[in-house]
Order: C-alpha cells, then structure tokens, then sequence
C-alpha cells in the first residue's frame, strides 16, 4: 500500500513540472542584484525653448511615486544652449514600465510645460550596432 502512495506521489510531481511554465535554464533570481541604469531610466524631451530644471523633474516623479527618483541628467546640443532633453534614473526597474504603462512615449505637464518620456536607449543600442562604431 505505501508503494503505491509513493509512485502516486512521484507522479503528480511530475506532472507538475510538465505543466510549469517556468524556465527551467532562467538565471537564479537575486534580490540584491541591481538592474542596469538603462534598464531603470527613462528618455525625456521637453517642448522647445521651455526646459524643466531638475529640481521640477524631481518633485514631479516624487509626488506621484515617491522617493523614487536616483538620478537625472540635463542635455543640451550645444555647450551653451539651453537643456533640450535628458535621462531620469530610477531607484527600481519597474518604475519605466509602471510610468510608460504599455505605450511607446507618454505626456505629462509639469509647471504648465510638456514633458515626453520615452523608454531610454543606449545611443549604441539604439543604432543597433551593439557597441561598436
């Protein structure tokens, strides 16, 4: 009798495993692994002649997130121009996506100024030549 327990045991375990749909060969789950920054960072684009200062870009994320901004770095295409764009950094990898909510690019108005965000692309990822030049 205890046999026959034990084979009905093994069984449905298998099953289990056959039915999962988990990877088998993913790369064992580190909570104290950190994302990269361009996996924690969004793009941003301000409308022309009407830039953000870091302070506003801050306090805008913090008030709907919380503390959740790490970083932010302003972007001009001169040296004496004023910023144009830039990239926000975020303390965690879900923050892009739960901001983006699916979409490509996304519109907010801070201090009655348009604010674009985009999901941040490595400029060498982005020309898709992996790095090299």
């Amino acid at each position: 009798m205890a046999q026959s327990c034990s084979s009905a045991m093994v069984s449905s375990s298998t099953e289990a495993r056959v039915q999962s749909k988990l990877n088998p060969f993913a790369k064992d789950w580190n909570p104290k692994e950190r994302r990269s920054e361009e996996e924690r960072s969004l793009f941003f684009t301000f409308s022309s002649g009407h830039p953000l200062g870091r302070s506003q870009i801050q306090r805008f994320f913090s008030e709907k997130y919380g503390n959740c901004v790490e970083k932010i770095a302003l972007r001009s295409k001169g040296p004496k121009e004023t910023p144009q764009f830039g990239q926000v950094v975020f303390k965690k990898s879900t923050l892009p996506l739960l901001i983006l909510n699916g979409k490509d690019e996304v519109k907010f108005v801070i201090d009655q100024r348009s604010f674009w965000c985009k999901k941040y692309q490595d400029r060498n990822t982005r020309h898709g030549n992996g790095g090299q030049n």
